[in-house]
């Protein structure tokens, strides 16, 4: 898209957006995609933790691992229980304090209130308090990955059980209720915008900010008008495409580079030929260009895939590889002859219809790239776009060879969720109805296997059988957080696994 039509439909997307809040006394002014329904901390209290409102257990940390966060520590004792240890100089906004009694009434509020939290606990597991600050959880069998699930959002949020159950279902009475424990308390949430103010005595110290508001505007480029206007500071989820016009606006900066836990896979249908071959499959993996995608369609934006995983996880292999000549023989082998410029088996050409959708805009220059470099190797490639993707896919409403989703492989550290959901036998996305009797069996193995190193290892074989043995599943690009920003926040880099304030947030120092 050249400048001048991007121009264009930035001006027209801030003509029909409501005004944005105006600055009060320097807080930070952020623009997102999504809104915040409601209060109601089991449906909707996860975004509270992306805003610096809210606070988890444990962190999710880039390198792969958990760390305490509203926990002093996390030690196994053994293969069956947990020693949570809570911090003892921890208050909510209401000041009340955080203890073993506030946690446990947070942790069992959520299993009884949100299919997050429910979901993620095995059957049999007991939290118990020992100690004012100490809460033991035991277990009928191994949970190696408690640290990761008391870092998901979606899980285990901790709040003021008791100002909450107070309001009834009134959610709009927990506004000023100080019910988190992070920098931020709620002042104002209307269906336009989210508004918080410093909380004063926050455990870590002092707040770098007055406060945060955040406007919830659906339209990507009027998000990236509102920074440029100077009614926002940060437009979150900004798309690739306007990334030459920003980094061409004086005063807005694309900025970009913190690796995510997932991107955009691609998922072959092995029911079907020609990926029912094997070795079409292994072709495929090999023709697709992975450096082309990462930099050179985007620009760097997206981070190149050398595997199924961000490389940065101490379980990833570096195992894809570009090899054209390779793919070529491998195609050669499964029948697939070259015939002029198109491959042919018993006349009938190698076809594939490539399914995408509207929502990921980003998948139209992929899948145009991938379309051009198949078309080397004698591969005609048709691209369709549907409404919803895991229907199309799930229900063959269309037929399709290869379908792009956005998807994280790894939940808050946690790789079990991905694998049960798109590899296992029955998982609820396993769209081509993917059976490895050796995957199947270390996935169940990943789920109670205590030994880090056994669990990379079972990572990694399962990463070796998806590109040697038995291909289904790839990763195109590992997604990389990206933002637009004004001058007072060029410093800012995108939070990782959604932390988009701190305590430590504020405009970067003057040059």
């Amino acid at each position: 898209m050249n400048k001048s039509i991007l121009t264009a439909l930035l001006v027209a997307a801030l003509s029909t957006t409501a005004p944005l809040a105006e600055d009060a006394a320097k807080a930070l002014r952020i623009v997102t995609s999504f809104d915040i329904e409601s209060m109601n901390p089991a449906e909707d209290g996860f975004w509270m933790q992306e805003f610096g409102v809210a606070e988890l257990l444990m962190k999710f940390q880039p390198d792969g691992t958990n760390q305490p966060w509203l926990l002093q520590s996390l030690v196994a004792q053994d293969d069956l229980t947990w020693i949570a240890t809570v911090r003892n100089d921890v208050a909510f906004q209401n000041g009340r304090s955080l203890d073993a009694d506030a946690v446990l009434a947070a942790i069992e509020r959520q299993i009884a209130h949100s299919d997050g939290a429910r979901g993620s606990v095995p059957e049999g597991t007991r939290f118990e308090k020992t100690g004012d600050f100490e809460i033991t959880i035991s277990t009928t069998a191994p949970w190696p990955e408690l640290p990761g699930v008391l870092s998901n959002e979606g899980v285990f949020l901790i709040y003021d059980t008791a100002a909450v159950e107070a309001v009834g279902e009134d959610w709009r009475q927990l506004v000023g209720a100080g019910i988190y424990t992070g920098p931020y308390q709620v002042t104002a949430l209307t269906p336009d915008r989210l508004v918080t103010e410093r909380f004063d005595h926050y455990w870590r110290g002092e707040p770098a900010l007055p406060g945060v508001t955040v406007n919830f505007v659906s339209d990507p480029n009027a998000r990236i008008l509102a920074v440029q206007n100077d009614e926002a500071d940060i437009a979150l989820y900004p798309p690739i495409a306007a990334r030459p016009v920003v980094e061409a606006t004086p005063g807005l900066h694309f900025n970009y580079g913190t690796p995510s836990t997932g991107g955009f896979l691609g998922f072959m249908n092995i029911k079907a030929a020609p990926f029912d071959d094997v070795q079409v499959r292994q072709a495929l993996l090999k023709a697709i260009d992975y450096d082309e995608i990462a930099n050179v369609v985007f620009g760097g934006v997206l981070e190149q895939a050398t595997g199924l995983y961000n490389k940065s996880f101490p379980w990833a292999l570096e195992n894809y590889e570009t090899d054209l000549e390779e793919a070529a023989a491998l195609l050669d082998a499964a029948g697939w002859g070259l015939d002029g410029d198109v491959r042919r088996k018993d006349g009938e050409a190698l076809s594939l219809n490539l399914v995408i959708y509207p929502q990921q805009p980003d998948l139209v220059p992929m899948s145009g790239a991938i379309q051009a470099q198949l078309r080397k190797l004698g591969i005609e490639v048709k691209i369709t776009s549907v409404d919803d993707v895991y229907a199309a896919l799930l229900g063959n409403e269309v037929d399709w060879d290869l379908g792009l989703s956005s998807e994280g492989t790894v939940s808050w550290g946690v790789a079990s969720p991905f694998l049960n959901r798109y590899l296992a036998t029955g998982g609820g996305r396993n769209f081509a109805g993917y059976a490895n009797e050796e995957v199947q069996a270390l996935i169940g193995e990943l789920k109670v296997a205590v030994d880090t190193a056994r669990r990379d290892a079972i990572l990694q074989r399962i990463q070796t059988i998806l590109v040697e043995e038995d291909p289904y599943v790839f990763a195109l690009n590992i997604h990389q957080g990206r933002v637009v920003v004004n001058d007072a926040y060029a410093g800012y880099q995108p939070g990782f696994a959604l932390y988009h304030v701190s305590y430590e947030t504020g405009p970067s120092p003057a040059q």
